[in-house]
């Protein structure tokens, strides 16, 4: 296999590169074959998750130059047929991740409404309850479940199961849709302040310094710096006479 120009590692070593140099590699092998398929599954996975817009038009853009290279022939083999398949399946998945982008989901969402202010209170908060976002929307739970299925279906919110109730937090795209649609307050100092529900047998208790945390564009939590501010020291116990 020829060396490509541009295999150098840089800055530009991101994920469109790796899209754009696995379609590459695609279109040059004689025979396509499951590690390829996997490899740009895997991108394709991390790039919607992530929010990635640039890496998914660029493997939409190559995987429909790919599946021209089909329209030409005039009888596919068994094999061609089924790469054809895979192709045509994968250029459906990145149409419907492209969907689901922050700039494709048109919420525009009323800054005063309960889903903006739904989303607003689990960036404050994450892990916050039916309840919780209840009291603090000033609202019904049932209003609550409705505005999270709508936030659900659009991919902009997380839900799982705490115990006997519901946790929401954000996806990379919900927090995304805030930071581009300008709905987060400027004095939002406590993003990401976990709570714990009252009643559920767990004290809640204030974050300390050392315990938060950010989150990467992926979602996934960094660690706090190691020259943070560390837990407070517990005084000396004095010396038993």
């Amino acid at each position: 296999m020829s060396a490509s120009t541009d295999s150098a590692p840089g800055p530009t070593h991101d994920r469109r590169t790796e899209v754009r140099r696995l379609i590459d590699a695609m279109e040059h092998a004689k025979v396509i074959s499951d590690g390829h398929f996997s490899a740009l599954g895997m991108l394709i996975t991390d790039a919607s998750l992530s929010a990635d817009e640039p890496a998914l038009v660029e493997c939409q853009d190559g995987l429909q130059w790919l599946h021209r290279h089909y329209l030409d022939v005039g009888a596919l083999d068994a094999p061609q047929r089924e790469q054809r398949g895979r192709i045509l399946g994968l250029i459906d998945v990145v149409h419907w991740a492209l969907k689901r982008l922050p700039s494709g989901l048109q919420l525009a969402l009323q800054p005063e409404g309960y889903a903006a202010r739904f989303l607003v209170a689990v960036a404050r908060r994450p892990g916050m309850s039916n309840r919780q976002l209840a009291a603090e929307l000033g609202t019904d739970e049932t209003e609550i479940s409705r505005t999270g299925r709508k936030l659900l279906s659009a991919g902009v919110v997380w839900r799982r199961k705490e115990w006997r109730h519901n946790a929401w937090d954000l996806t990379p795209r919900g927090r995304r849709y805030l930071e581009t649609s300008g709905l987060l307050p400027a004095d939002a100092d406590a993003v990401g302040e976990p709570v714990a529900e009252a009643g559920s047998g767990r004290r809640a208790e204030a974050a300390r310094p050392a315990e938060t945390v950010t989150r990467s564009p992926d979602g996934v939590p960094r660690r706090a710096p190691a020259n943070g501010p560390s837990r407070p020291q517990e005084p000396p116990r004095s010396a038993r006479g």
